[in-house]
């Protein structure tokens, strides 16, 4: 990986079109009301220069959107879906010259891409997006809609809270279990008193259990509470904490 932000993937520099990248905090956006317009200055500001954004209402959900299905409003500087935020967390797209963000300042940031079907996506996986299903919600609409199979993408899981940080309550445990089997029990670090849920890791395991092979996931960037002057933290900061984008697209 490629110092400094945005952070990328080095093996996918040589995926024609491919523009993707995690910005830090010196480039995110504010923890209130923002519109795509403020997502589309921030890419700018990091030297992206995307003819369109495509940003949502985050609900730690599973809904999965797409530019595609979207009515296009008139450009206006750049920024193609100006209107009112949809709700979401899942984007997917095979467009040309569309930009998917996503924003966090902790959960997970997932990027997805499927070369020979020309198709990405974005992921925003807190943890209840995770155990509901917002992963493989991303990677069965690639599937549905561009026949891009899990054994042909490549993921990026960019910066977010690790499992030194993140106490997470022991009640939720089960629930994981149930879900993913008792192999996420590696995801979890145990004292006499709380338990540490490193996301990352889960995210990844989940990725493998759908048929991402292994080899095509790449972690990205360091835990976000441990690094202060480069990321923002929910958890380290409270509610005021801003968020970093993260973002995947194709040029034309």
């Amino acid at each position: 990986m490629t110092s400094g932000y945005p952070l990328r993937v080095d093996a996918w520099s040589d995926i024609p079109g491919l523009v993707h990248g995690f910005l830090g905090r010196a480039h995110g956006v504010p923890a209130g009301p923002f519109t795509t317009s403020d997502v589309h200055d921030a890419l700018v500001r990091a030297g992206e220069s995307p003819r369109a954004v495509a940003a949502s209402l985050q609900v730690h959900g599973i809904a999965v959107l797409s530019p595609e299905d979207m009515p296009r409003a008139p450009e206006d500087g750049g920024v193609l879906y100006a209107a009112e935020l949809p709700e979401g967390d899942v984007w997917v797209s095979a467009s040309a010259d569309v930009v998917l963000t996503i924003r966090t300042a902790d959960c997970v940031p997932i990027l997805l891409v499927a070369p020979r079907a020309h198709a990405v996506a974005a992921v925003h996986a807190g943890w209840r997006g995770t155990l509901d299903g917002a992963i493989e919600a991303a990677l069965a609409a690639l599937t549905d809609r561009y026949d891009a199979h899990p054994e042909e993408l490549s993921a990026a899981i960019g910066p977010a809270i690790d499992g030194c940080c993140y106490e997470f309550g022991r009640e939720h445990f089960a629930a994981f279990e149930a879900r993913f089997g008792p192999e996420v029990a590696a995801a979890w670090r145990r004292t006499n008193e709380s338990y540490f849920l490193d996301l990352r890791s889960l995210c990844r395991r989940v990725l493998e259990r759908a048929h991402v092979p292994g080899d095509a996931i790449h972690i990205v960037g360091p835990c976000t509470a441990e690094h202060p002057d480069e990321l923002h933290s929910h958890r380290r900061d409270g509610p005021h904490a801003g968020r970093q984008l993260s973002y995947i697209g194709w040029r034309s």
